[in-house]
């Protein structure tokens, strides 16, 4: 079986001394955000290329896809780490599975999805906020 992702980073924290499990700090919640935007700002860059690609009539190149592959892991990654390193936000595992199980009672009354003028996923009659208040001390 694989191992969780946030397992996976906490090995990664572990071995190169990284923080873990940490009460947050000023300087500890700015490394998270940095780390986030700068990742997060290369994922951007890469699809952005991709629009301008497909803008111009042009297929989006295949080492394009696997580069903006590699950015989403690499926000992954700091998403998962962020969580690993904050004590208080232990458990985005369970977190994400209740999220989930939210975003699928978003659907309509009549079982369809509700969609935005651009696409987005709206929340239906039926939604169900989740419930994360007993994950944090």
């Amino acid at each position: 079986m694989d191992k969780a992702r946030e397992d996976s980073v906490r090995e990664f924290h572990e071995v190169f001394g990284l923080t873990v499990g940490a009460d947050p700090t000023v300087e500890l919640l700015q490394l998270r955000r940095s780390l986030i935007d700068e990742e997060t700002k290369e994922l951007f860059s890469d699809i952005d290329a991709a629009i301008a690609h497909l803008k111009m009539g042009e297929a989006v190149p295949r080492e394009l896809y696997a580069n903006m592959l590699k950015e989403l892991a690499d926000v992954q990654v700091v998403i998962s780490g962020t969580a690993v390193a904050l004590k208080p936000l232990k458990e985005l595992e369970e977190a994400f599975r209740r999220v989930h199980d939210s975003n699928m009672s978003k659907l309509g009354e009549d079982g369809k999805p509700l969609y935005r003028e651009d696409g987005k996923v709206l929340k239906g009659p039926n939604y169900s906020e989740p419930d994360l208040s007993d994950l944090v001390p």
